[in-house]
């Protein structure tokens, strides 16, 4: 059941490493997709490749809403998140960025 209120919002971004292949990143891609599905908690969830239309963009964002800090903070320690770092995260990631806000504080 999805929450119906969502007051926390994670967004994270990474940079592909050079020799990343084209297979890796489409299976990096299904794996992505399939996180919500595989852990309670997540509210809303986004995730795609970069456009390519400014240079030095990231290459890959998500954008999870969560209903509080306790929501995102399971999902961060989710089995199936975990082995998403493990299995393409790590072996692919050349580098990252997060932040994590409250839209509902947002001027």
């Amino acid at each position: 059941m999805r929450p119906t209120t969502l007051v926390f919002t994670h967004v994270w971004s990474m940079t592909f490493t050079e020799d990343a292949t084209d297979a890796q990143r489409s299976a990096f891609v299904a794996a992505m997709a399939e996180l919500p599905s595989q852990i309670e908690g997540v509210g809303s969830f986004r995730s795609g490749l970069d456009l390519g239309l400014n240079p030095g963009n990231s290459d890959v964002v998500i954008v999870a809403e969560f209903t509080d800090e306790a929501a995102w903070r399971a999902y961060l320690e989710a089995p199936a998140h975990v082995s998403f770092i493990e299995k393409h995260v790590t072996p692919l990631c050349a580098t990252w960025s997060a932040i994590q806000f409250d839209p509902s504080a947002t001027p």
